[in-house]
């Protein structure tokens, strides 16, 4: 499963088409009784997200301190909230308690946040003598009750109450990265990070209560000596527990440790981890003796947590494997790659194939069947693994738990609902796009199509394919949307008033929180900005020609200035609204934001475009330009001269080794800020400072062994418009302009190979195919031209329909999105430049290239080589 699932999981729980806010989830049925008590003389009660906050008269929290909080079972969630909300309100303390068992279900999922896990109800003594006498009482009225360990707290004795110091009011501020942080303040008044990991801490400063010395000694005890194996590495983690790589104490070789705690990880059954391990240890055991299943070794319970000792099977999983054998990332793959990767993937899902027909012969259906629970051999043979949610073949009743892209329609079960997911597998080989089949069924043709079409499969592969996903159903229709895209010759106008139709029929001007569907990240930003809200998609909309309706306008407006903890920042900031308003003819409205964006530049931590220094400064310019104030170009250049000083800093500044790359994040935007200022001022020591950014950038990518020349961001390879190369080749570009610079050359050809390569698994401006196809184009050469047109046709692997128009899959491709970064606002503006209508995909970057010198093909050697890059 996909690294940023978890995250992303709260998100797709109320609405099955968009990533929506929690809170709006519809669970009215299974509200607490406790939200319907009358409340004591002057108490008050207000929502806040997923909890009821409860308040008595004259409270006057401090900014943080020790808090309270309670754990529960699921079926003791009604009674136990019921004693303390009682004993709270007896004692004049104020508390919060999640609204409903539905809530407290989804906060205790398996892919739920494990620092959150387990907690019902949050009590905040005012002081921390009110502490040490609230907690013994609290512990003693519910010594009968149990719950989920709360990772980040430290337990009260062998109570479910547990204990942190932390904030008691929201407090966050950006960290040098461009995070959100939350935070509490240092004796020194600073804010530093409210550490919420899954472990328990306690800030330096703070001296642990006298109350808490038993329990935090039964802590550091730990009792290691009783568990008898040494953890090598974790291998997995989940709210459930963890997977673990382990061996002997006593030397001995390798085993897998299997992890469940009580209480947590609960499934859409409310079954807990402990439940279902017990359910896998009881179907390994029918299981003994093939194989293609790991070996049970033993069970044991150590503590609260439950264990399962399994065989260690060498090898990787079929998901790094296809991920290091895909040769559709590469440039220009060769015939001979191709026919080698399908002998190879046929043969590993006939082998699939056997191992599940094996299992289904003991009579268990798997159930969980997916690229990363199948494990390869060194030898080429498979392994399944992971038999949590495995149950008889015969059982009819839905799983609690399923991968995305990876689940069987209503009314299949055992044997048939195996097959049915191995035939998902097989798509997923050669095109490794899911779930996109789980939005739209008639997308499992078109995928199907396409993996026909790049890979010499055997004739009969793709029919087969096709006819065992519509097996007793009914046929999949015409994929519309994708035909929009493969049509002889596209009709760009058609295109673009249906993605324009399918943006303003998601519109909701009468939420305060959005106005139109996007990434998550639009409920921490404010719903307003360029990247994920508002402003973004209504400047896509003009940029692409279409009428943007007043009242959205408005709407943008009015978000703005209600936000009471605005960012500065040109994508996640007022900067940036204040530039699209100005471009809708809203200038006085502009300029009010503009100003409160300057009162907020102390806050400018970051460098990049996305909420740093050289997003703002390209917005200082551009309103000097268009207004003739001086004074806005002044505080550009001094934003200039901010980041001279800290390239002059070296490591000890914003630009230290492993700082973020790229246009968004990194020197590549910052080098397009000082070319803007060269071209603002006529100075040199702007452009000087330019080559600089630029060459220190260069310096974070290489040459790979396809030729291809890739920024290296962590462990991973990019050659996005956003964090990668091709971003990086486009202000190469204007930098050439105006001056040569030995290499340069090289790069960007070596970042336009790199996008030569038919697979991208999003279909993005910023991480993902609409950004090559706009970069590519912005680039102006004359060759690539035929490469963009292929892109373009590609996008019918990602086109859906919503209400009949059409719209596109945004993060991990979970839910449909609209806005610039991840959605149909940024697929819009990168065709209305491949298709000549517009000159920009982000407000106030200028990217076109200079007029362009003939050269070869690409594949420069400007740098030193590294090994091949791995699908991302």
């Amino acid at each position: 499963m996909d690294a940023a699932f978890p995250q992303l999981f709260a998100y797709c729980q109320a609405d099955p088409l968009f990533f929506d806010s929690p809170l709006r989830m519809d669970d009215r049925s299974s509200r607490f009784a406790v939200s319907r008590r009358p409340l004591p003389d002057g108490w008050r009660a207000r929502d806040s997200d997923l909890w009821v906050v409860l308040e008595p008269p004259g409270t006057r929290l401090p900014e943080q301190g020790w808090k309270i909080h309670v754990s529960s079972a699921l079926d003791t969630t009604e009674q136990v909230c019921d004693l303390v909300v009682s004993f709270c309100l007896d004692r004049g303390i104020p508390l919060k308690y999640l609204r409903s068992r539905a809530a407290f279900e989804l906060l205790n999922s398996k892919y739920a946040d494990r620092g959150g896990s387990g907690k019902l109800i949050t009590v905040y003594p005012p002081d921390e003598d009110r502490f040490g006498e609230v907690l013994p009482e609290l512990a003693a009225l519910l010594r009968d009750f149990t719950g989920p360990y709360v990772l980040s707290d430290l337990r009260y004795g062998d109570s479910p109450v547990y204990v942190r110091y932390g904030a008691f009011r929201r407090m966050t501020y950006t960290s040098p990265d461009g995070e959100l942080v939350h935070a509490v303040r240092a004796p020194d008044g600073r804010l530093v990070p409210d550490d919420r990991s899954p472990f328990f801490t306690v800030p330096e400063w703070v001296t642990v209560p006298e109350v808490l010395h038993p329990s935090l000694a039964r802590m550091e005890a730990g009792g290691e000596g009783e568990f008898p194996f040494e953890i090598e590495r974790p291998l997995h983690f989940s709210n459930g527990g963890g997977v673990y790589l382990a061996r002997t104490r006593d030397g001995g070789g390798y085993v897998v440790l299997r992890e469940a705690r009580p209480h947590a990880g609960l499934d859409g059954t409310g079954t807990d981890a402990v439940t279902r391990l017990g359910r896998e240890r009881e179907i390994l055991r029918r299981l003994q003796g093939l194989d293609c299943v790991p070996r049970l070794l033993d069970h044991l319970v150590v503590w609260e947590h439950h264990y399962l000792v399994q065989e260690y099977i060498e090898g990787k999983t079929l998901m790094e494997e296809v991920f290091a054998r895909y040769p559709l990332v590469g440039p220009d793959p060769t015939a001979e790659a191709l026919a080698a990767y399908t002998s190879w993937a046929t043969d590993v899902l006939a082998r699939v194939d056997h191992a599940l027909m094996s299992v289904h012969a003991r009579g268990v259906r798997f159930g969980d069947l997916h690229p990363g629970n199948v494990i390869v051999r060194p030898d080429g043979s498979v392994v399944l693994v992971d038999f949590e949610i495995a149950s008889d073949l015969a059982r009819t009743t839905p799983v609690g738990l399923a991968t995305p892209g990876f689940t069987a329609p209503p009314g299949l079960s055992g044997r048939e609902a195996d097959d049915y997911v191995l035939n998902c597998l097989r798509q997923w080989v050669f095109l490794p796009i899911s779930p996109l089949t789980e939005r739209s069924p008639v997308k499992l043709a078109t995928l199907t199509e396409a993996v026909a079409a790049h890979f010499p499969v055997p004739a009969g592969f793709a029919p087969r394919m096709l006819r065992r996903f519509t097996a007793g159903r009914s046929p999949l229709g015409e994929d519309a949307p994708a035909r929009m895209f493969t049509a002889a010759r596209l009709d760009w106008p058609a295109i673009r008033d249906s993605i324009v139709a399918g943006i303003a029929a998601s519109a909701t001007p009468d939420r305060p929180d959005r106005l139109f569907p996007g990434d998550p990240e639009l409920f921490v930003s404010g719903g307003y900005t360029v990247g994920q809200g508002a402003a973004g998609v209504l400047w896509a909309m003009r940029q692409a020609g279409c009428e943007v309706p007043p009242e959205y306008v408005d709407w943008l407006t009015a978000a703005a200035r209600r936000c009471a903890d605005p960012r500065p920042g040109l994508l996640d900031g007022l900067h940036g609204v204040a530039a699209v308003l100005e471009s809708l003819g809203r200038r006085d409205e502009a300029l009010e934001l503009l100003d409160r964006a300057r009162k907020l530049h102390g806050e400018l931590v970051t460098p990049g475009i996305q909420g740093g220094l050289a997003g703002a400064g390209l917005s200082l310019l551009h309103f000097a330009g268009i207004t003739g104030d001086e004074g806005l170009r002044t505080e550009a250049v001094d934003l200039g001269r901010r980041l001279a000083e800290q390239l002059d800093a070296g490591d000890a500044g914003m630009f230290h080794p492993d700082s973020r790359v790229g246009l968004q994040h990194g020197l590549t935007g910052v080098a397009l800020y000082l070319l803007e200022l060269y071209e603002a001022t006529g100075e040199t020591r702007h452009l000087d400072l330019a080559g600089r950014a630029l060459r220190r950038e260069v310096d974070r990518g290489h040459v790979l062994a396809d030729g291809t020349f890739q920024l290296l961001e962590g462990n991973r390879y990019h050659a996005y418009l956003s964090s990668g190369s091709i971003g990086l080749a486009l202000v190469l570009a204007r930098y050439l302009g105006r001056r040569p610079e030995p290499g340069f050359d090289d790069v960007v050809d070596g970042a336009r190979r790199a996008c030569r390569a038919p697979f991208v698994r999003h279909p993005f401006l910023f991480l993902g195919r609409a950004g090559t196809i706009a970069a590519l184009r912005l680039l102006g050469r004359p060759e690539d031209q035929p490469v963009v047109d292929e892109h373009v046709r590609r996008l019918g692997w990602h086109a859906l329909s919503y209400r009949g128009h059409l719209a596109f899959p945004g993060n991990q491709l979970l839910r449909l999105s609209m806005d610039l970064t991840t959605g149909s606002a940024g697929i819009l503006a990168a065709l209305g430049v491949a298709f000549g209508d517009s000159t920009s995909v982000v407000p106030l970057l200028d990217l076109r290239a200079p007029a362009p010198t003939p050269t070869g093909d690409g594949g420069g050697q400007a740098h030193r080589r590294a090994p091949a890059a791995s699908l991302s």
